[in-house]
């Protein structure tokens, strides 16, 4: 059985639950649901007499929580759990618990530092750091009472200067990313309703080989569900994966090493971009047709306001007061005759325009 922190994204409807789900025997998972279509996947379970190990709605619990009470209703789910309780743990989503860290040291600051610095720029870092602190220390206990811990999440846009990249990314810090032992990213098979795994971070193990210590990767970056076409394992073309675990397990037992991949577990272009962070042709044409486009509209608006100011001072010096140039400005940019932003013609911007 895997074991660690195993941090799960991807793509709509790719079964990320449904993959934590399947870790595991039920009567020994423990599922914490923030996701408003987990309770749909729980009700369903109980009408095929399937029952979980324990079950608890965070979307119903924390209905009119604010952060802090939010943040120590969860506290004390996890305070409740006891060792060797469950095999299995799958929180679904971890981004609202994961958001409530931070509030909770800033209400919360004697218990993580004796002082802090003075100055708001310097302080402001040292509580985002203990932030992330005190959410590894929180995963650390969680993976001490259950031996598997898989934490959901939903994926959210990719910005460089501003703009969208086109590109998504998980939702979640980088605490997650440093201390999971493995990082999977989903997508939609076009051969099977078990989804492809992009892994963000591989899976590797220690092993002893003529005497010394090795680490060995034992997942490639892409994992395909088999059947496969052709491979060097007759078993990889005749076995029927019925859940990314049953792949998982097969890896373990024929770890890639360094061995060249298989075609099925070769990234393509896009694969490629979301597990390296680049961006595809496609991306980097979106990224810089919105940057040029930001520009022109930043000199439209220059240009407009230009034209603004050079009205303004014609009006004033044939004599017409801040009120008198505000109604004509205002008359002429309703009637066509001058190009600016009606919301910019107001007696404070004609007083900085005429000075």
């Amino acid at each position: 059985m895997f074991t660690g922190i195993v941090t799960v994204t991807g793509e709509h409807d790719t079964g990320k639950t449904t993959l934590g789900l399947e870790a595991g025997a039920p009567s020994r998972t423990y599922l914490l649901d923030d996701d408003v279509k987990g309770r749909s996947t729980y009700n369903d379970l109980a009408l095929a007499g399937v029952e979980l190990g324990r079950y608890t709605d965070l979307t119903a619990a924390g209905r009119g929580r604010t952060e802090l009470a939010f943040h120590n209703y969860c506290m004390g789910l996890i305070r409740d759990i006891k060792d060797g309780e469950f095999d299995v743990l799958m929180w679904d989503t971890w981004t609202r618990f994961q958001q409530s860290f931070h509030p909770y040291v800033k209400a919360h600051p004697s218990e993580f530092r004796a002082t802090w610095a003075l100055m708001g720029k310097i302080k402001g870092p040292q509580m985002w750091n203990e932030a992330s602190l005190y959410e590894a220390a929180i995963l650390n206990e969680l993976q001490q009472k259950v031996p598997l811990v898989i934490l959901n999440t939903h994926l959210k846009d990719d910005y460089v200067g501003g703009q969208k990249t086109g590109k998504m990314k998980p939702a979640h810090g980088k605490t997650l990313a440093r201390v999971s032992r493995l990082r999977i990213w989903l997508r939609h098979n076009p051969r099977s309703p078990v989804p492809i795994a992009l892994v963000l971070k591989r899976l590797d193990e220690k092993r002893l080989i003529d005497g010394r210590l090795r680490t060995v990767a034992v997942l490639p970056r892409k994992v395909t569900p088999r059947p496969w076409p052709i491979t060097d394992y007759l078993d990889s073309m005749t076995v029927k994966d019925e859940s990314l675990w049953d792949t998982f397990q097969w890896y373990q037992e024929n770890p890639v090493g360094h061995r060249l991949p298989f075609p099925e577990e070769t990234p393509n272009e896009y694969e490629l971009s979301i597990l390296d962070g680049t961006l595809t042709d496609e991306q980097k044409l979106v990224l810089r047709s919105a940057i040029q486009s930001e520009k022109i509209e930043e000199v439209e608006t220059v240009e407009m306001a230009n034209v603004a100011r050079e009205r303004a001072r014609e009006l004033s010096e044939g004599g017409d007061n801040y009120m008198t140039i505000v109604e004509k400005m205002r008359g002429e940019v309703e009637g066509g005759g001058l190009t600016c932003d009606l919301d910019d013609v107001t007696v404070m911007n004609v007083m900085q325009w005429v000075k």
